[in-house]
């Protein structure tokens, strides 16, 4: 199984939580970056690695979405308190994280990249070959 792109560790300097060793929540923390990252590599294509920074980035930003909103609730209410969540919670990336996870241009990341054609004289005219194809017959 391939590294996650992320740790607990940097799961918990950009949530601003301390997850003690052997709890519970930070095994969970850790499931998820292994999934999210499972996740991103299905849209990374063949022989591109993006950078280490997005990466890690995209893994906290999927698992912090799955913590805190697992459920995949949109609203819940609970008594006279009623909240609406922006979110459609579980693990998934969103269409701008997934843009991020692609080379500038998939076929060519130097595609608009200036550049000349040599043409090529071979020595003149040649034979038209409707004239030589009439000759033969």
């Amino acid at each position: 199984m391939a590294a996650a792109f992320a740790t607990v560790e940097d799961y918990e300097a950009r949530a601003a939580v301390t997850l003690p060793e052997g709890s519970p929540r930070r095994a969970q923390v850790e499931a998820y970056l292994d999934d999210a990252s499972a996740l991103m590599r299905r849209h990374i294509p063949t022989g591109y690695t993006p950078a280490p920074e997005t990466t890690r980035a995209i893994a906290v930003a999927i698992t912090r979405r799955a913590i805190a909103n697992g459920g995949g609730y949109r609203q819940r209410t609970i008594g006279q308190y009623s909240e609406t969540l922006g979110e459609n919670g579980g693990l998934y990336l969103t269409d701008d994280e997934i843009e991020q996870l692609q080379p500038e241009d998939e076929t060519d990341p130097d595609a608009d990249a200036a550049y000349s054609v040599m043409l090529i004289d071979h020595g003149g005219w040649r034979d038209d070959p409707a004239d030589v194809c009439r000759r033969l017959l």
